[in-house]
């Protein structure tokens, strides 16, 4: 019956600090959103439901690092406390180890993983790539359309558009000029004292509006005279700005964070067999042409009556074999990169949502050793080592993608390395265990 209640009663620790550090650590990473998307945001006139739905897309790959994150800090926090109120010492005193204690939540911390590599596999990479189509048809649109003082602006085909003075707050123009260019045309000139800009269609159409101003236009056929023409309203009407966003349809190009297991697996399968049919026809095409060249140098070598030897020519062809010997290797080194690249992701997929299990072996002890530092100390040692960890992973993911490691090794060996000494030291605060010295008798 008490290790039932012990269970329940360390899982409802640990409920709280989880909780706490998810929502932290999202909100910090949405802050970070916010920040690399601002300008984007403020240049193009986007409406609040496009926001929104960057930031729920964003929320992909944010909870895919929250979560092991929160993992951390909420084991480092909980064990950290229960050291502190020396309920650690107490379960130790009854006989119940500290592998023991922990068990709990090693357990849900394993059911985690399975619930995230689910999620990173089926819930992430439509994300990713919904994101990806969303910020590039954004990226696609031309900025909105900002009047400045006193600058000529040929942002409007066939016109030229000179402001003194812009009222941001009221959209108002004052002492305003525009050029209207027409190659068929003399030079028309508009000038109005006041106006105001008057956006529709999200901002994709502007009109212009003049008060009490006049047009000055030079006679065609008589250059030395001109038209004047006054007016108290005179519109002009710009549409098809390109401001506004035009959703495309989501294509079938896909980069390897964007694909599940099962469609990497296929790819790389695929490029598995195109690269052995491109090996076998390398070595065909170099058997072949090295027997021309072979051919081409005896000639040079014993030319036949009447013919005069041609160095240049043998150069030539042997040069052209050459540069196609080497097309071909770098399609060959190319293709080889990119199933490297997807053997990566798809180790990535698995390892990361184990690191939930790597880290609570690894932050029950270190919470339990930093019991003086209180909450503090323990959020910096769970930044230290997740920044560790995912350091460690950025780079065993570049060098797998690059073939200098195997992508299981890029990928598994942090969660190894730290995994070990989480155990360790796990095995070490467990006193019953050998690795914990005895203390002499006195």
């Amino acid at each position: 019956m008490f290790p039932k209640l012990l269970d329940r009663y360390l899982l409802r620790r640990h409920f709280g600090p989880f909780l706490f550090a998810m929502f932290t650590i999202t909100f910090i990473f949405v802050l970070r959103v916010l920040v690399d998307f601002l300008d984007l945001f403020a240049s193009r006139h986007l409406g609040l439901l496009t926001v929104l739905e960057m930031f729920a897309l964003s929320l992909g790959w944010i909870l895919a690092l929250t979560i092991p994150m929160a993992v951390l800090v909420a084991v480092v926090m909980t064990f950290g406390r229960m050291s502190q109120d020396f309920e650690l010492d107490a379960l130790q005193a009854t006989g119940i180890s500290f592998l023991r204690t922990i068990s709990p939540v090693a357990l849900i911390a394993a059911a985690l993983s399975a619930l995230l590599f689910v999620y990173n596999n089926a819930v992430l990479p439509e994300a990713n790539h919904r994101l990806k189509t969303l910020t590039t048809d954004i990226h696609r649109t031309r900025p909105t359309i900002a009047i400045r003082e006193g600058v000529f602006m040929d942002d409007f085909e066939g016109y030229r558009l000179l402001v003194r003075k812009v009222d941001d707050v009221k959209n108002e123009l004052h002492d305003v000029t525009v050029y209207v260019l027409d190659p068929r045309q003399p030079v028309r000139t508009i000038h109005a004292p006041r106006g105001e800009l008057l956006f529709t269609d999200q901002g994709n159409r502007l009109n212009i509006r003049l008060y009490d101003g006049e047009i000055h236009e030079v006679d065609k056929d008589d250059p030395g005279s001109y038209y004047l023409l006054h007016f108290n309203v005179h519109d002009l009407n710009f549409g098809d700005l390109g401001t506004k966003l035009e959703r495309r349809e989501e294509g079938s190009s896909r980069g390897d964070r964007e694909l599940s297991v099962k469609s990497m697996r296929a790819r790389s399968d695929s490029l598995r067999a195109e690269m052995a049919q491109d090996a076998d026809s390398l070595w065909a095409a170099s058997s072949h042409g090295l027997s021309e060249l072979r051919e081409q140098i005896q000639m040079q070598l014993q030319p036949p009556d009447g013919h005069i030897p041609r160095p240049a020519e043998l150069m030539t062809r042997a040069r052209i074999f050459l540069r196609k010997m080497q097309g071909v290797e770098r399609q060959l080194d190319r293709k080889d990169r990119d199933v490297h690249k997807y053997e990566v992701e798809i180790q990535k997929k698995y390892a990361f949502p184990f690191a939930c299990i790597v880290f609570v072996f690894l932050g029950a002890p270190l919470g339990a050793w930093a019991r003086r530092g209180g909450a503090g100390v323990g959020a910096g040692l769970s930044f230290l080592f997740f920044l560790l960890y995912y350091t460690a992973t950025l780079g065993g993911e570049k060098l797998g993608d690059r073939g200098i490691i195997p992508p299981a090794v890029g990928m598994w060996g942090i969660n190894v390395i730290l995994g070990a000494v989480g155990l360790v030291f796990v095995l070490r605060k467990d006193g019953r265990h050998p690795f914990r010295r005895k203390r002499r008798a006195a």
